[in-house]
């Protein structure tokens, strides 16, 4: 009944009641249009990380404190049974890194040896197509260097480049490698920093007499989100001589950086919802005053003051809520239509999502908490709304509610 009774008050006036509704309406779909645009374009920048590193990694343990090369291990068919008893593991990467001293003529420079499987390492990051000059690796002996280093070193494509460092277990790493192509990464530091060559010749580089070594697995699942429950699975059937990371770990800047980005976007929907909540606010003010006799008269024929109180809410709630519904029904199929056909990035800007191995499009994210979120904040707005009429009618005179 009390339903019935909120439901035909808040149409009594129609006008007041659809410009109220029309704020929340506007406020809730310009904050999810917002936030669906930079959700979906922060979950693009997680995802390329993860591309790059990984859902989980596999160390052993201490790996990741230091990244010493003494905290390397051999692969062995205890590890390889743990990955193939999981069938969310979509794919396993070795890799193993070291440091090292590059030479040309008179130049050196310290780098970052990394040894990849060039066919795996090219599938999931297309290592190939960010060759600028000369070619991937082919063959044993083989190296792939940044533009930036080439220029330190004054070396080209077919040059020799001497590499000179510690290995493992104490072993003096040594070796002449033929510089295959160059590449050009996104980011400077790769480019100046790191070198690329087959995995066997980096194990022989750091190792020769042992096959196999290894600084760890990267590992990547069918879904993100599973990283969390494969990890303490990966963990037990490893034991303790293997640590297992996160991409959440690998990634902490990138996530910091996320964060930070949706702290920025809420200041701007902190506005939207200001507006919201005072169009919310003085229409149940309006509301409240025009039915100051309504009320006493409910009260002198015996009405409870608490259903009154609850009648109030309702009709707040039922104005949001008609705003609420008019944009989800407006913004759901706008939204999952964008995220299934986003929008192109074209000219300089596509070269430059490129550049950083990100497909040129604009993303728009449809994660239910985005929906769910933005709906719980206008229903609070609306509870906060609807303190007033619950406290003008546990308090008012009737009396004076007659005579005015």
């Amino acid at each position: 009944m009390l339903l019935a009774i909120a439901w035909r008050n808040i149409w009594r006036n129609r006008r007041r009641t659809l410009i109220a509704a029309s704020a929340v309406f506007m406020a809730m779909a310009l904050a999810l249009l917002m936030l669906s645009i930079k959700y979906g374009s922060l979950e693009q920048m997680v995802s390329v990380g993860i591309n790059q590193v990984g859902n989980l990694q596999v160390h052993d343990s201490g790996y990741w404190q230091n990244k010493s090369i003494e905290h390397s291990f051999f692969d062995n068919p205890k590890v390889e049974q743990a990955f193939k008893g999981l069938p969310e593991i979509k794919r396993v990467i070795p890799h193993l890194q070291t440091f090292s001293l590059a030479s040309y003529g008179s130049q050196t420079k310290g780098i970052m040896v990394s040894g990849i499987d060039p066919k795996l390492e090219d599938q999931q990051i297309g290592l190939s197509n960010k060759i600028i000059k000369g070619h991937y690796l082919q063959k044993n002996d083989e190296v792939l260097i940044g533009d930036k280093m080439s220029e330190f070193l004054k070396i080209g494509v077919g040059d020799s480049i001497v590499l000179l460092g510690q290995g493992y277990r104490g072993v003096t790493s040594y070796g002449i490698y033929k510089v295959a192509g160059i590449f050009h990464l996104p980011s400077n530091e790769m480019n100046t920093s790191i070198l690329y060559m087959n995995l066997t010749d980096a194990q022989r580089f750091v190792y020769p007499y042992q096959k196999g070594l290894l600084t760890g697995f990267s590992i990547y699942l069918d879904k993100p989100s599973l990283a969390e429950k494969i990890k303490p699975v990966l963990e037990k059937k490893l034991g303790k001589d293997y640590e297992v990371i996160t991409w959440k770990t690998m990634l902490s800047e990138l996530l910091k950086t996320v964060k930070f980005g949706k702290a920025a976007n809420q200041i701007f929907v902190l506005i939207l919802y200001v507006v919201a909540a005072f169009g919310i606010f003085s229409t149940v003010l309006m509301m409240t005053m025009e039915k100051r006799k309504q009320y006493a008269v409910m009260v002198s024929i015996g009405m409870n003051r608490k259903k009154l109180v609850w009648l109030s809410i309702m009709e707040t709630f039922m104005v949001s809520i008609v705003g609420v519904v008019a944009a989800l029904a407006v913004m759901s199929p706008l939204l999952f239509y964008m995220h299934f056909h986003p929008i192109p990035v074209t000219g300089d800007m596509a070269k430059m999502y490129l550049q950083y191995n990100i497909e040129p499009i604009l993303p728009f994210s449809v994660s239910s908490s985005l929906f769910i979120s933005q709906t719980v904040i206008i229903l609070t707005l609306s509870f906060l709304s609807a303190l007033y009429p619950v406290i003008y009618v546990l308090k008012f005179n009737v009396l004076n509610a007659f005579r005015h």
